[in-house]
């Protein structure tokens, strides 16, 4: 299953997409905090986790980055509306 994670960093907005074994939302959730304390103690927070969308897969599948910067902050957790 492949998740999109938002969390902040040093107050900046960040984003990972992961490939992880197929679970629950909860199980994923509290590993993520978990490697986010192991990686950054407090400097980070977990702000939002989703699935990602068919899109995201395709571009994470064939290659994309699995650690993506945000350069603005991130309204929402919801994925872009797909297009017309």
């Amino acid at each position: 299953m492949i998740w999109v994670v938002g969390y902040r960093l040093d107050g900046r907005d960040r984003q990972w997409v992961r490939a992880l074994p197929p679970s629950a939302e909860a199980p994923v959730r509290t590993m993520l905090l978990e490697e986010l304390e192991e990686l950054y103690a407090d400097r980070a927070e977990l702000s939002w986790l989703r699935q990602a969308t068919a899109a995201e897969r395709e571009v994470f599948l064939a290659g994309g980055q699995p650690f993506c910067p945000v350069t603005a902050p991130v309204a929402s957790p919801t994925p872009p509306a797909p297009a017309a």
